[in-house]
Parts: structure tokens; C-alpha cells; sequence
């Protein structure tokens, strides 16, 4: 009988993140027959909890910071002895190099950049300290994964990492799921108005701000649009509060805090938007694709252009308020049918069988 391949994925914990949900599509996509898989997480929480396949086994390293946990991430790698590790942000891939030195039996590394190399480092969001160890991690690393080809060119230039060593990896996007997820949802929208839907953390990056100054616009030229933003506070749910009472906006603004079925907006909406600022490869971009809703968004990465072209959707420049309004104004022209990109898919279970 041919063992299982044992596989690791580790994370913080399961508070929602886009990082996060992707590591879960990723186990759901898993064939339990194939792999083994374990989940450590340095602390046991979050809403997507729940969404964890019954077949991964869990394991809580109850510390309350990433770097604190090594020594127990170190002891539970020596006695899973997993074939793969997969890591999806910064401090789990320093944790992780850290907790293999000197190990006798070392499991693959895979560590996938989280976002676009170049906005991180041009909006100084990486110390020179974090930068180092980083960059440490992913020359020891087996394989580093681009979300985008570009962002693959932007690894080896900003990390000085063999471009041979980077793999492009296309986020996974769980249809199987989404499908479950709007069976039997009822609409909580106002069926009288033009539903927008905007989702993320409420953070700067996500540049939900720019939103409401566009939607201001909108608004002093239609009147029967409304924006939902859903998503946990990240720090802005309050500023943002602010700025949509001082642009007079607030009673045709809704925040909706996190959402467990986010699936159930994106579904009944009329137009999602992505003002972000910076970006990896979004996943709730990937997801309204693939259930053929209208979509505008920021030029945050190259790669946007591969997902939205100008038959399919919108693409305005980051922090342009006036060009995402007026192309708010003019959605209803977009042929969603258009849309490509789950032909671009690959197989999850092939690519790990495979490293």
C-alpha cells in the first residue's frame, strides 16, 4: 500500500484572512486519499474555524506570537516528519526557516509571497530587519511561489532569489464551496436600488476610502446606488465611519462587519469593486468571476489586466477617485460572459504530488 504524502500548512490562526482562505480551499481540494493533511496554527481561533475539512488534523501551538512559537513548531515537525510544509505569509516563513535549522529530516518548503514585493517595499511596509530574514527563508526555501508572473519577476529582483526556484501558483478558487454556500440564501439587499459590494478588511491598503469619495461622485449623479462593504476591522472601520458621515454619505453606506458567507453578497449584488492599494492575486475578485458578476478594480498588480479586460469589466488606477466614480456610472456596459480565468486553473492535487 503506498504511504501518504504527510503535507503541513501553517498558519497563525484562522481569522479571516484572504492567506487564510486560501490555504483552506487549498485542504478542500486535497484527495484524503493521497495526503495526509495537518493544520498547525499558532493559535487556535478564528471564524474559518469551522470551514477546516473534518479529515486535516489540527494542531495548536497556543502561543501568542508567530516567532514565539518556534521550538513548538520545531517539536511537532520532528514528530509529524511531513514530507511538504506550506506557508503563506512573512512570519510563518521565518518561523518555519527557523524552526528547520539543524533538523535531521526536513520536509519541502513552499513558501508563496503574499503580495507584490515591489508596492511592499515602495511603501515601506518591510523593515531592513524583516527584509533579511525574508529574504533567508526563500534561499532555503525548496520552492517560492508567485501569486502572478509578475510578481515572480518582482521576487527574484527585490528577495536576489534564482528565478528557477519561483513558481507561478494561480490562487485556487473553491467552487465547490461557493456553490454550497449560496444554495438556500435569501437576499438582504434592497431589491429597489443598485447594490455595490466592496469586501475586505477594513484597512488602509484596501483603500476603502477612495470608495467613498468615488461614491460621493456617484451619488451627486444617481442616487439609486448603495454601497455594502463587508469585512472585519482591521483598525479603519471608525475613520471610515467618519468620512462617510462627513461626505454626507452615511445613510446610503453600509458596513456589514466580517461575514461568514460572504458568497451570499457577492451572489445577490449588482457590482463588486476593488479599490485596494496594493494586492496579491485577490481572491474575492477570483470569486465574483466565477459567479459572473460586474467588476471594477484598481490597477493594485499587473495582473489585474489578465482578469479584467475592457469588454468584462473596469480597471482604474490606484487612488483615482474620479475614474472608479465614473466608472461606477457606466457598469451596466460590461459582458461578464467574458471572463476567463478559471480556464487558468491548475490541479491542486498533481502540483503537490508533484514537488
Amino acid at each position: 500500500m503506498k504511504m501518504k504524502i504527510k503535507i503541513v500548512f501553517f498558519l497563525a490562526t484562522l481569522n479571516g484572512g484572504g492567506a487564510e482562505r486560501v490555504t483552506i480551499t487549498l485542504m478542500r481540494q486535497l484527495d484524503p486519499q493521497k495526503f495526509e493533511i495537518f493544520l498547525i496554527l499558532v493559535s487556535k481561533e478564528g471564524p474559518l474555524l469551522a470551514q477546516v475539512p473534518k479529515n486535516v488534523t489540527i494542531i495548536n501551538l497556543k502561543s501568542k506570537r508567530t516567532l514565539f512559537s518556534v521550538f513548538s513548531l520545531r517539536r511537532n515537525l520532528k514528530k509529524i516528519r511531513a514530507d511538504i510544509i506550506y506557508s503563506t505569509l512573512f512570519r510563518t516563513h521565518i518561523a518555519i526557516d527557523l524552526a528547520l535549522i539543524n533538523l535531521q529530516k526536513k520536509p519541502k518548503t513552499i513558501f508563496i509571497s503574499p503580495s507584490s514585493p515591489k508596492l511592499l517595499f515602495s511603501r515601506k511596509e518591510i523593515s531592513a530587519a524583516m527584509k533579511y530574514f525574508i529574504d533567508r527563508a526563500y534561499r532555503r526555501a525548496d520552492i517560492v511561489l508567485a501569486q502572478t508572473p509578475e510578481m515572480k519577476d518582482e521576487i527574484s529582483k527585490y528577495h536576489k532569489i534564482d528565478s528557477h526556484k519561483i513558481t507561478v501558483f494561480l490562487n485556487p478558487v473553491d467552487t465547490k464551496m461557493i456553490d454550497e454556500k449560496i444554495k438556500k440564501t435569501k437576499n438582504l439587499f434592497n431589491p429597489n436600488v443598485i447594490n455595490i459590494v466592496a469586501a475586505g478588511r477594513l484597512s488602509d491598503v484596501k483603500g476603502f476610502d477612495i470608495l467613498l469619495y468615488a461614491f460621493r461622485k456617484v451619488l451627486d449623479k444617481d442616487s439609486t446606488f448603495y454601497l455594502n462593504i463587508i469585512g472585519r476591522d482591521a483598525g479603519e472601520e471608525q475613520n471610515l465611519k467618519d468620512l462617510a458621515k462627513k461626505l454626507l454619505i452615511e445613510d446610503k453606506v453600509k458596513f456589514w462587519g466580517y461575514q461568514e458567507n460572504p458568497f451570499q453578497f457577492f451572489f445577490f449584488s449588482d457590482l463588486f469593486i476593488l479599490s485596494s492599494r496594493r494586492e496579491g492575486l485577490p481572491n474575492a475578485v477570483l470569486e465574483n468571476i466565477y459567479l459572473k458578476k460586474p467588476i471594477i478594480a484598481t490597477r493594485c498588480i499587473p495582473y489585474m489586466s489578465e482578469l479584467i479586460d475592457d469588454s468584462s469589466g473596469f480597471l482604474v488606477d490606484v487612488e483615482d477617485s474620479q475614474a472608479l466614480s465614473d466608472a461606477i456610472l457606466k457598469y451596466k456596459r460590461m459582458n461578464v460572459n467574458d471572463y476567463n480565468y478559471m480556464d487558468k486553473l491548475v490541479d491542486i492535487n498533481n502540483f503537490f504530488t508533484k514537488v
